[in-house]
This record gives structure tokens, C-alpha cells and sequence, in this order.
């Protein structure tokens, strides 16, 4: 018999956070089995805000971003019978 019951979905972990191109950063996550997406926020002002949703893991691209700030950025995965996963931990880079 298939188990076809939804079940949590695994907490991603940034892997890495590039910034070859000024004003942009790509995040990479690792890819959570069942997850339908990524949601990507920085840490503006004090507070988490959402600034990317996407398909897949491998790269996410953030683009707009002041050059010399530290961007600190978190994800989770989007799906699972709980509707998404937690958050990962934070990870941060500097723009140029």
C-alpha cells in the first residue's frame, strides 16, 4: 500500500549566498523532497520582510539591493500538510 498522507516538510539550510553582480545576491538552499516552492525574506528595519517567491532551490536571484549593506536573509519551504516548513537559519553577505 502507498502512504499518500502529507507530512512536514524539512527545514532548508542556505548553503551559500553570492554577490558576483552589484545590487544582487543569490541565494542558494538545498531542495526539500515534496516541497511546491521557496519563500526568500531580508531583514529590513528590524523586521523579516517577503522578497521572493520561487520553483526551485538551486538560485535564488535578489536583486535592487544597496550597495554596502549587509543583507541578512532566511527561507522555508512552501507545501507539506503544514503548508510550509520552518524558517531556516539566517544568513548574511554584504552587497556591493
Amino acid at each position: 500500500m502507498v502512504n499518500r498522507a502529507q507530512s512536514p516538510l524539512a527545514t532548508p539550510s542556505i548553503t551559500g549566498i553570492d554577490n558576483d553582480i552589484a545590487t544582487q545576491l543569490d541565494v542558494h538552499l538545498t531542495s526539500i523532497t515534496n516541497a511546491l516552492g521557496y519563500e526568500v525574506q531580508l531583514l529590513t528595519v528590524g523586521v523579516w520582510m517577503t522578497v521572493m517567491f520561487s520553483a526551485q532551490a538551486r538560485t535564488i536571484t535578489l536583486t535592487g539591493l544597496t550597495t554596502g549593506m549587509v543583507q541578512q536573509v532566511r527561507a522555508l519551504a512552501l507545501g507539506g500538510s503544514t503548508g510550509h516548513s520552518d524558517w531556516s537559519m539566517p544568513g548574511s553577505s554584504i552587497v556591493d
